[in-house]
């Protein structure tokens, strides 16, 4: 039977459940939760109950601005405040697990933004602490919500690749986008666990777990910060398929963004995500029975809607019990992959993610 791919229903929106007014705190308050988290959030009509930022001017201007209602003086006082029922932290990633523990050991709800943690061990800590205390724990892996990629795994669903081939992503940008990753003393890494880990993660979404990851990283000459600026990794599976990605952090010109390309023997998918620019997300696919290209509109961007799917992923699971998709024990298979990638650099051999979790066990 011929299927019409150009008539599927994508399905790439966030989706609310049927309980959205969870009372939202905020740990952290930087460019990305002024220009993402708050506005999708506030788009929503989700309930953000209080915020805390370091600065706390910054906290008292985005208070204003999205008319939250309190100020917390202290990320402690938010995380065990009655008036919260979700954390929602966004700091440098070395101040995740401290808090995250705290939050856990409050009763709270936890959305930790990614990576989770520096190391696959204190990642695992934030699991451990989150199931003890029986608390939900989302980690806003956001890239998932990218309104290509969720159209990509509809398509690809729907049987459009056939037998799946190859699959690449292409990452051009400069590093590092965010200043704390500068601190030479606690960021010994980057590229990877700082940007690789959304393509990593999409890969996982949309073509399942790896048996193998290889990669090779390296750095320009003169930057000042430790960590790796450009890595190539490769995830091989079972079946013949791969996945590569290709981030370059050195790029010099302006030309910045995201492109893709999956193959099967039976069709195409390709195109790019909206970023850095919070433009558009696009995407083409064809197949043999289509002949032709298609290439729908896509009415939703990666930043800031994705979000919205996130936190609402989370409202679910809480609502109904279950999990939420990117919960904390599914974003450990994502990290197992990116520290795999740094450990098969180091060791320049492929690397299962098993050696990652069997070693952080002992």
């Amino acid at each position: 039977m011929s299927v019409d791919f150009s008539g599927v229903d994508l399905d790439y929106r966030p989706r609310l459940g049927g309980k959205t007014d969870y009372r939202i705190g905020v740990v952290g308050c930087g460019g990305i939760v002024r220009a993402a988290h708050l506005p999708a959030y506030a788009s929503a009509g989700f309930r953000i109950a209080g915020i805390w930022n370091r600065t706390s001017k910054t906290a008292d201007e985005a208070a204003s601005r999205f008319g939250i209602p309190k100020v917390f003086r202290s990320w402690k006082e938010l995380v065990t405040s009655p008036d919260i029922d979700v954390v929602d932290i966004s700091l440098p990633p070395h101040l995740h697990p401290e808090v995250a523990a705290a939050a856990a050991g409050a009763g709270k709800h936890i959305m930790v933004q990614k990576p989770m943690a520096l190391s696959y061990r204190d990642a695992a800590g934030i699991v451990a602490a989150a199931k003890k205390a029986r608390v939900k724990l989302a980690v806003n892996q956001n890239g998932r919500w990218d309104p290509a990629i969720r159209a990509c795994r509809t398509l690809i669903a729907n049987g459009l690749l056939g037998t799946r081939l190859t699959a690449f992503i292409e990452l051009r940008t400069m590093q590092p986008w965010q200043k704390f990753w500068e601190d030479r003393a606690v960021y010994r890494q980057l590229m990877l666990v700082g940007m690789s880990i959304h393509n990593i993660d999409q890969f996982r979404f949309l073509f399942g777990d790896p048996d193998r990851v290889s990669a090779i990283t390296g750095r320009y000459p003169g930057q000042k910060w430790e960590g790796d600026s450009i890595a190539h990794y490769w995830l091989e599976y079972g079946d013949g398929f791969f996945a590569s990605g290709l981030d370059d952090g050195a790029t010099w010109t302006r030309d910045y963004g995201i492109r893709f390309r999956f193959t099967g023997t039976e069709g195409v998918l390709k195109g790019t995500i909206g970023w850095p620019d919070a433009t558009y997300s696009t995407l083409q696919f064809t197949s043999r029975q289509m002949g032709a290209w298609h290439e729908p509109v896509l009415q939703t961007k990666w930043f800031p809607d994705a979000f919205v799917g996130t936190m609402g992923d989370l409202f679910r699971a809480i609502e109904t019990g279950g999990e939420p998709t990117i919960s904390g024990e599914d974003n450990l298979r994502t990290l197992q992959l990116v520290f795999g990638c740094y450990k098969s650099a180091a060791e320049h051999r492929a690397v299962s993610p098993l050696e990652i979790a069997s070693e952080a066990e002992r």
